[in-house]
């Protein structure tokens, strides 16, 4: 054989060595790959267990949440109640004075500065300016 025979031979087996060598570093790829891909699902499969009691505890959250969101409800509708009670105790109590007023011939009711708060009575901790506390406009 020549020479060129030779090298011919040569870079042949080498380009089958090479291709020898590049198909079994793509199987072994291949094969961790696969490997992989079933410790992937392996894995996948026992957090799948968990997804039942996830989903019970998500549901369980969402009953209470509703029950809190209900019960600050009713809590806002008792306050409301509690403040349109206060609302009218203020008013018949604003009107007691204005009536209270209206017969005191002291107070003049029909000044433009008449405010029956700040008209006192002489036992209200409120008063100091030492008068014996007869109700003036």
């Amino acid at each position: 054989m020549s020479t060129t025979a030779w090298i011919i031979v040569v870079v042949v087996a080498v380009l089958v060595v090479a291709a020898l060598v590049a198909w079994m570093l793509a199987q072994q790829r291949k094969k961790k790959h696969v490997e992989h891909a079933e410790h992937l699902r392996e894995e996948a499969r026992e957090h799948a267990s968990a997804i039942p009691e996830s989903q019970v505890r998500a549901r369980e959250a969402e009953v209470e949440a509703e029950r809190a969101r209900l019960e600050a409800e009713r809590a806002q509708q008792k306050a409301q109640e509690a403040q349109v009670a206060a609302t009218q105790q203020q008013a018949v109590h604003e009107d007691r004075l204005r009536t209270a007023d209206q017969v005191d011939p002291r107070v003049d009711t029909s000044s433009e500065d008449y405010d029956p708060d700040t008209v006192l009575d002489a036992d209200d901790p409120r008063r100091t300016d030492g008068t014996d506390g007869s109700r003036r406009a």
